[in-house]
Order: C-alpha cells, then structure tokens, then sequence
C-alpha cells in the first residue's frame, strides 16, 4: 500500500491528488490519502508519494531543482517518492508521467485511457527524472466548435499529454464557459480570449448612436479611427475578463478578410496600438491578464502579415504568428517562393519582438479541417520538423487549431458521417507530445500499438500518405479563396496547376489498400464507443479515397459532379 501525501490545498494540488489514487486504484495498486500534518507527525509506515511545490521541497529537504516553467521533477529518496511542480499544475503534470512510468497508462485517443507493460518501474531507489517542456505554450485554438462534452474531453486529454492553454473566440466562450470552466480552472490551465470576435463585442455594447453591422472594411478601420468605440469595446473586452479568473490572456484579431494596398499605411502600427490599449486598461483591473496581437495574411494580404519600416513590435504585448496558405509538404525554410516570403516575415517579427523583450508565439493548422479539407492528410513528420525548426528559431509557443470540416451544401452523402473528430486528432496528438517535448519515435510506437497486431500496416500507409496528400495544400493559395475541394467555385481553372493529375496519383495509390471492409456510411458520432481504432482508419482511408474519387472527376468535368 502507497500513502499519497499532499502539502498544499490548492484546488489543482487536490485535483492531482484524487487523479494519482484513481489511476493507481485502477492498475491495482492500494492507496491511502494523507495530508502534510500526516507526514510531519506520524512514522513512516507505508512508500510515500509526496505532492509538493519546488519552494516546499527545497525548504525541506534543503536541495536545490531548477524547474523551467510548467516543468516538474520526480525525485526518488529513501522510501519516499517526491512528485515537484514549478507551478500547481506541474505537480499534475508530474502525476501523470509518473502513473505512465510506474503502470504503463497511456492516453493516446479521447476518452480512453490504457494500460500498457512496463520494463522499468518508478520504484528504483535514488532515481531521479526532470521534465522541461519544449514551448512554453502549448495547446489549441477552438473558434466555432459549440460542443462542450467534445471540449471537456479535448482539455482533460490534452492536459494528460502536456497542454497548458485553451483559445476560444468570446462567442464561444459566452456560449460554453459555465461547461467548460470547471474543468480549465481544476488544472489551472491557461485560458486565452480573442480570435475574430469584434463583430460580437461591438453587439455586446448595444450603443444606438453606433452603427453595429459595420462593413468588413469599416471594421478593419474600427483600429484606426473611431477612438470613442474602442474605448467602449475594450470596457467590454475587461468586464468579460472580471467575470472569470481563469481567463489569463486576450488576442483579438482584425476580422478575416485582407486589407488592400490602399488601406494598408498604417493598419498595423494602429491595429497593434490598439491591443497595447487593451493591456493598459487590464493592467489597472485585471493585471494577470496579457494581450498580444496577431499578424496573418487574411485573405492573403501580406500587408497583414510583413512589417513595414514604420511599424515596430510592441514593448507592451506580445505576437501571435498566423501564416494562412502553407504548403505543408515542405518545410517552412524550404526556400520556394511563397514560403519565403512567410519566413522571411516570421524571423523579423522573432527579431523584433525579442529586442522589445516580448515574446512570439506561431498559429499552427495542423487540425484545420477548412484549410486541409476532407482531403485530410496525417502530417507526423512535418509537424515534427516544423517544431524543432520553431525551437531553433526561439519561438516561444505553438498552438495547434482545430476547425470542423465544413460541410457544403449539397456535399455527397458519404461525407455526412465524415468522422473529422477522429481524423484530426492523429495531428493533435503528434503535435501535443512533440510540443511538450517527447521524442518522435516512441510518440509514434505508441500511437501506432492502438492497432494492435496491424500497428506495422497502418503506420506504413500513414508515412505514405503524409507527403502525397499533403501536397494538396500548395493549391491553397492559387485557388484562393477556393480550396482543392471547391472545383464548383473555380470556373476557368489554370491548366498548369495539374490539378487533375495530382488527385489521379493520389487515387491510383489509394486504389492498391484493402479497404472495403471499412463501411463509411456509419453512423460515428452515434456509435463511436463500438468502433475500434482499426475500424475508424478504415473508415478514414475510405473517406478519403471516395473524396479523391469525388474531386478527381470534378476537376475533369470542369468542377461537376454526378456524386450526391
């Protein structure tokens, strides 16, 4: 039997408390709970697991630990193991990592956690593991998804493998926080506020005397030139910060639509201004909340996204990269064209940010089901690459954002079911635990063991398909604002871009895998607690290949289709 001792009642402390005796009740391993008075009076009688903060255990024990910030150590000493955080939810951290040591848990899919054999146990005498996090932060971007269940199971998940901050639109955020706060606020995560939200704000103030259903174009000026409504937004902006204290950052983006050349003179210097505002007015009631601002080529603007000689990055709020129109087949130091061009951007907004002692954090779209379409493609070793590339290039965090597919009308009965939740998180999951700092290579043997015994099969299939498919994204740009999957929208396409082509190699590969056991017309969102992994890669490949087929034929036919 194991005497779990906590020193500290913060409510994550005891959240951690109650995960680390569950999990070992479930691998059958006997626990009592004790407090800190417990293990200052009483003798020792049974192994120790002691939750504590780094100042407790260096005050006691009278060793010093260098944490980083969400890092946490795990110290073996006599009959004691010691679990210590940096901060309260590192001590979380520590529990978890630990329970996948000494038991073998595992949480690679939502909702499921296992149980798998373990070599070596945490039980040694005098062994000792220190974790630092590769980013600072790390975690994903929810803009539209109203689906609490899913976002509890997405935080409760992402926590378990390292994530430490959850971005919501405000919409979003009005809509599920009395769900989803609970959840966020017993694992002290970080919770970021923002996203393209000002036309829902400018409707939360409720002003006759201002025109609410502004232009796309008026709202990009809404940074520039009507002061007197800023202040009121940025009011509103700090009583929805009030109203919770999990809430610990805003990001407010320009709406998405790109600014032209004539509207471009100082769109950024104001647009920046105006979060540095935003922090000012936190900064006098709520002084734990930050601000950043983002730059993003929306609508393909590099206006928004490259700095001009007047512009400089703020000393006062941080940076948020967003570049929309990625060819995720290549790196993003490849040296092509347009990929350049975003990098060159990205490493001077690094520069400056740093002189300015601000930091920068880069928007990744790996769970993107707009930007990667139904055509969705597994994308392990670019987003290993992308990662260690971002660390070299001091880049401070990394968020992954999860879009639903979307669903077009009149779209073929097949994709009905399509299963994006699934899909999406084979992305999600790799760039969770490389974010967090694990090596690639045991990520991807235990993702693959959930196949059991077709593990070699399907992994095989994936590393196949990652730069294949993945090549669909450089029509992005060309396309734009159509994408690979919208021939309907793209009346004369450009012959050079051999669009057919590609789809045909890319059908021709997917017509040589077994699939027709997978049924795609399941009803998953219904049923998913009866449907194995291997059925749901199935049912994934077979999406994929009758999407293919689909935009195959359509491109041929000049954008039509007799699918329905």
């Amino acid at each position: 039997m194991d005497q779990i001792i906590y020193w500290d009642t913060h409510e994550t402390v005891l959240f951690a408390v109650e995960e680390l005796a569950r999990l070992m009740r479930g691998a059958g391993a006997e626990n009592i709970i004790s407090d800190r008075a417990s293990f200052l009076e009483l003798e020792e009688k049974y192994p120790r697991i002691i939750l504590v903060g780094i100042e407790e255990y260096k005050s006691y024990m009278g060793v010093e630990i260098s944490l980083n910030d969400d890092g946490f150590a795990i110290v073996h000493a006599n009959n004691d193991t010691w679990i210590i955080g940096n901060e309260t939810r590192s001590i979380l951290y520590g529990v978890y990592y630990y329970c996948r040591e000494r038991f073998g848990y595992r949480w690679i899919e939502l909702e499921k956690e296992t149980i798998h054999p373990v070599k070596n146990t945490m039980s040694e005498k005098d062994r000792s593991y220190i974790h630092k996090p590769l980013f600072e932060r790390r975690g994903n971007i929810l803009e539209t998804i109203d689906d609490p269940a899913y976002i509890n199971s997405l935080i409760d998940w992402g926590v378990k493998n390292g994530q430490n901050e959850y971005f919501f639109t405000f919409f979003l955020w009005d809509r599920i926080k009395s769900y989803v706060s609970p959840e966020l606020q017993k694992r002290d995560v970080n919770v970021t506020l923002g996203g393209h939200s000002l036309s829902y704000l400018l409707k939360q103030i409720q002003q006759d005397d201002f025109n609410e259903d502004l232009e796309e174009e008026e709202k990009l000026k809404f940074f520039a030139e009507n002061t007197i409504l800023q202040e009121k937004v940025i009011q509103k902006i700090v009583e929805i910060c009030l109203e919770n204290s999990v809430i610990n950052r805003v990001s407010l983006w320009p709406e998405d639509v790109g600014i032209d050349e004539k509207n471009a003179d100082g769109f950024l210097h104001n647009y920046i201004r105006f979060t540095e505002k935003v922090k000012e007015a936190l900064s006098v009631k709520a002084p734990h909340v930050e601000a950043e601002y983002i730059v993003y080529n929306a609508g393909l603007s590099w206006n928004m996204l490259a700095r001009d000689q007047e512009t400089e990055a703020s000393s006062q709020v941080d940076a948020l990269y967003a570049y929309w129109g990625r060819d995720y087949s290549t790196s993003i130091d490849s040296g092509e064209q347009i990929q350049e061009r975003a990098y060159q951007a990205l490493e001077d907004w690094i520069k400056q940010t740093g002189k300015k002692g601000r930091s920068l954090t880069v928007l990744e779209y790996y769970s993107d089901h707009f930007m990667l379409s139904e055509i969705f493609p597994p994308l392990l070793t670019r987003i290993q690459k992308d990662l260690l590339d971002y660390k070299t290039m001091n880049v401070e965090g990394v968020l992954n954002l999860i879009v639903p597919i979307h669903r077009k009308k009149n779209a073929p009965v097949f994709l009905a079911n399509y299963p994006w939740k699934w899909i999406h998180h084979l992305n999600n999951y790799f760039y969770t635990r490389i974010a967090w700092g694990e090596q690639f290579e045991v990520i991807v043997e235990e993702y693959f063991t959930i196949f059991n015994e077709d593990k070699d099969f399907f992994h095989s299939i994936i590393m196949k398909l990652e730069n294949m498919v993945s090549r669909h994204t450089k029509y992005n740009v060309p396309l734009f604002p159509a994408r690979i999957v919208d021939p309907e929208k793209v009346p004369e396409p450009d012959n050079d871009l051999r669009i057919t082509e590609y789809l045909e190699e890319v059908e021709t590969f997917l017509a040589t895998l077994e699939l027709d056991r997978a049924e795609s017309s399941w009803p998953i969102e219904t049923s998913k607690s009866a449907v194995s992994s291997k059925e749901m890669m199935l049912i994934y490949l077979t999406h994929l290949k009758k999407s293919v087929n689909l935009y195959a034929d359509a491109w041929a036919n000049g954008g039509r289709s007799d699918e329905h």
